[in-house]
């Protein structure tokens, strides 16, 4: 059985915006499309924080689909980084660690070692404030991940950066999520981004999920 399903899965609100049938076992998986075509839509049912018009979310075996956000297992980062601003760096990385009942020294010690891997290390006590774009995004990754989720789900997160910083925070967290073996859902409207960071591409056509070519 696949570690991610999305079975005849039909997201949207008044009416349905996307049917989605998705199975992956490992890997980073990228969805492409053009605004409004429900790929938002679509992480935002898979997270648990829209609900599904019909069909399932398995993770794992576990069918997911009525459970509320925090026993779903998924890590999410946005297109905005959305750090807590009164936190520090460590602090942010924390929260779902201490939220999850985690004691303090064990919580920093993950996050510490979380910020050394996505190259934050010594930034531990800044505030978010301080950070450049593409800091925040690194911070970001980290929080979600601290937690050790089942999945990983990245909504457009380099759209707002400049072109090189772009390419080369893309190509360095798909290095560092293949490192770990970490199974993450990629939204994107670059197919070029795609092809080069992720394992398998879909296309959002007709109100379906289509696999493209990698």
């Amino acid at each position: 059985m696949s570690a991610f399903q999305l079975q005849a899965l039909v997201v949207g609100y008044e009416s349905p915006l996307l049917t989605a049938n998705l199975s992956i076992e490992s890997g980073t998986a990228a969805i492409l499309g053009p605004s409004g075509t429900g790929k938002s839509t679509l992480l935002a049912t898979v997270l648990g924080s829209h609900p599904a018009m019909s069909g399932s979310i398995v993770i794992n075996g576990t069918d997911v689909t009525q459970m509320p956000i925090h026993q779903r297992s998924i890590g999410m980062v946005f297109q905005d980084p959305l750090l807590f601003p009164h936190l520090t760096v460590s602090q942010n990385v924390m929260y779902g660690l201490r939220r999850n009942g985690l004691n303090k020294t064990d919580s920093l010690k993950r996050a510490l070692e979380l910020l050394q891997w996505v190259g934050m290390q010594g930034f531990e006590s800044r505030s978010p404030q301080e950070l450049s774009g593409g800091q925040a995004q690194r911070v970001a990754l980290a929080r979600a991940l601290a937690p050790n989720p089942a999945v990983l789900l990245l909504d457009e997160p380099y759209s707002s950066l400049d072109a090189e910083l772009r390419n080369r925070l893309a190509t360095e967290v798909a290095d560092l999520l293949n490192e770990r073996d970490v199974l993450a859902i990629h939204v994107t409207h670059d197919q070029s981004e795609a092809c080069r960071i992720t394992d398998a591409v879909y296309r959002v056509e007709h109100e379906r999920l289509v696999a493209v070519a990698n």
